[in-house]
């Protein structure tokens, strides 16, 4: 695994603890909606902070961007850190363990090694360019499923009432005809890993940000995955609605 790769892991690994028992010692149940968004926001942003602060001792020279702090520094031709604490703030905020800390780093504008956490379950989703895809340290490769009829798909609910949300839908109700099964698991970045290590086939999400696109897509790429934007276009900007699948299934998802 690359040192850049270990530092990230590691950071994640120190937030996640952490999260996760702030989340056991809150009382959902007893707080009030005001409370509750005080408590999600003190995490992403307290956190956020914290795995910034921990690479900065290790690469001073480094410029850094949270998803809540933003960017912190701004030094000319250096890589870019980017973190996300929370990836799914509505399952945090009702205890729902399915919900990711992203870190990735970009050098000239790509990305060269990503990290994806469960702090919850333990899952540990890694990559770096050219070297392959990992969970908790194994190598992993999408499948080569062929049929939708044999395909467990992820997906993730289009947001707003917009002509692109409505359109999004269509192609869910298309889906649910054709596929085995649909999952709805929230984290975009979790759903697209899932779809790296063969645990789902495919993945029709909306709405994914910049985070989990470079995240977790270097880490489906490197797994053998094809992801696009819903109309076929290859080329991704976010927020996208994006198609994630094994290359024998990604026709069939777009059809």
């Amino acid at each position: 695994m690359q040192p850049m790769v270990n530092l990230a892991l590691r950071a994640a690994r120190n937030a996640g603890q952490d999260l996760v028992r702030r989340l056991d010692r809150f009382d959902s149940y007893q707080s009030t909606d005001q409370e509750k968004a005080k408590f999600v926001a003190d995490c992403t942003i307290g956190l956020e902070k914290g795995i910034i602060f921990e690479l900065k001792k290790a690469l001073p020279e480094h410029n850094f961007q949270g998803r809540e702090t933003g960017q912190n520094s701004e030094q000319e031709n250096q890589p870019l850190w980017q973190i996300c604490v929370i990836d799914d703030v509505s399952n945090f905020r009702v205890g729902i363990p399915s919900f990711a800390i992203i870190i990735s780093c970009l050098i000239n504008g790509k990305t060269e090694h990503a990290v994806v956490v469960n702090p919850v379950n333990g899952d540990e989703f890694t990559a770096s360019r050219g070297r392959g895809s990992q969970l908790n340290n194994r190598r992993i490769r999408c499948g080569n499923t062929a049929s939708l009829s044999d395909a467990i798909v992820g997906y993730t609910q289009p947001l707003g009432s917009n002509e692109s949300a409505f359109d999004q839908r269509e192609r869910l109700q298309r889906l649910m005809a054709r596929a085995y099964d649909l999952r709805n698991i929230g984290s975009n970045a979790l759903s697209v890993c899932y779809v790296a290590a063969d645990r789902f086939q495919g993945a029709l999400l909306s709405n994914v940000d910049e985070y989990a696109l470079n995240a977790a897509g270097l880490i489906a790429a490197e797994a053998g995955c094809l992801m696009s934007e819903v109309n076929g276009q290859p080329r991704l900007r976010a927020p996208a609605d994006v198609v994630v699948s094994n290359p024998r299934l990604l026709k069939s998802l777009l059809a």
